[in-house]
């Protein structure tokens, strides 16, 4: 049985790769799109940002999703959520049932 806590790999899209690492051309932080120099979202992402994720080392383009609004000006989104220390205690709840 999986885990409900944890989201699988698969789950896990080319774009939320990418946007672990902060992008190195356009000084965009992890968690937010590629920025043209006009400060809209990028149509793609930059080359030496999604090479920073192995998988996608070797593609020549990763084109940022329709939900991340390419072409219009960046606004903020919510934050990425913080990772789970796995040295914490977890606080999984039982529940059982009866017949």
């Amino acid at each position: 049985m999986t885990d409900p806590q944890q989201p699988s790999p698969t789950d896990r899209s080319d774009a939320d790769d990418v946007e672990q690492h902060a992008c190195p051309k356009c000084d965009a932080q992890p968690g937010s799109p590629c920025r043209s120099r006009g400060g809209a979202v990028a149509s793609a992402y930059h080359t030496r940002r999604f090479t920073l994720v192995p998988r996608l080392k070797k593609v020549l383009r990763v084109p940022t999703p329709a939900d991340r609004g390419p072409g219009r000006p960046w606004r903020p989104g919510t934050p990425p959520p913080a990772p789970v220390d796995p040295d914490l205690p977890s606080a999984d709840i039982r529940i059982g049932y009866a017949r």
